[in-house]
C-alpha cells in the first residue's frame, strides 16, 4: 500500500496488509485504524478505500475495509465519524489529487499529530484506471455539487454558533 508520512514515522503504520482480493478495488486506500475516533486502539476498520465498486464494476465507491481475523465483505452501518473521515478523505481524492497523489495535512483525522500523510495511487491494471477516471469525470458536478451542499449546510451551523 503506497503512503508516506511527513516527518517519517512509523506511528501510523496498519497492521494488516491492505486486501487485494476482494472485490472492491481500491484505487486509493488510507490506512484509518489509527484515526478511527472512540474505536482508536479497538478498531476494525482498517483502511478507508476509494476503488472499483464491487456492486457495478463501471462505478466507483468508498468503503471502510474491515478485517477482524478475516476481511469483511459484507455493508455496513457506520459509526458517525467514519462518515465525517470518509467524506474528507474522498474530497481530497476526487479534488486535490497531484501526480496520482494526495497529501493529508496533519490533524486532518483525530490522532493524526506527527506527521502529513501522502497516500500514491495503488498499483492497478490501467483498465481499472480507466474505469475509475471514466467514473470521475463523468460524476465530478454531482460530487463538487453535494459536498458545496455539505460545505453551506457546515457553513450556515458554524454562523448561527451551533458548531
Amino acid at each position: 500500500m503506497p503512503y508516506s508520512t511527513n516527518p517519517n514515522t512509523t506511528v501510523y503504520n496498519p497492521s494488516q496488509p491492505l486486501p487485494q482480493h476482494l472485490e472492491h478495488k481500491p484505487i486509493y486506500a488510507f490506512p484509518y485504524e489509527h484515526f478511527d475516533g472512540i474505536y482508536v486502539g479497538n478498531t476494525d476498520a482498517k483502511y478507508i478505500s476509494v476503488g472499483i465498486a464491487q456492486y457495478d464494476s463501471n462505478h466507483v465507491s468508498i468503503k471502510t475495509m474491515r478485517y477482524n481475523g478475516q476481511w469483511s465483505r459484507q455493508a455496513e452501518e457506520l459509526p458517525l465519524h467514519r462518515v465525517i473521515d470518509m467524506s474528507l478523505f474522498l474530497a481530497k481524492v476526487i479534488f486535490d489529487t497531484t501526480n496520482g497523489g494526495v497529501s493529508l495535512s496533519k490533524r486532518t483525522f483525530l490522532n493524526q499529530t506527527s506527521s502529513d500523510i501522502n497516500v500514491r495511487q495503488e498499483q492497478c491494471g490501467s483498465d481499472e484506471i480507466a474505469t475509475y477516471n471514466a467514473f470521475l469525470n463523468q460524476n465530478r458536478q454531482l460530487l463538487q455539487d453535494r459536498l458545496n451542499a455539505l460545505r453551506d449546510v457546515l457553513n450556515d451551523l458554524k454562523n448561527q454558533g451551533k458548531i
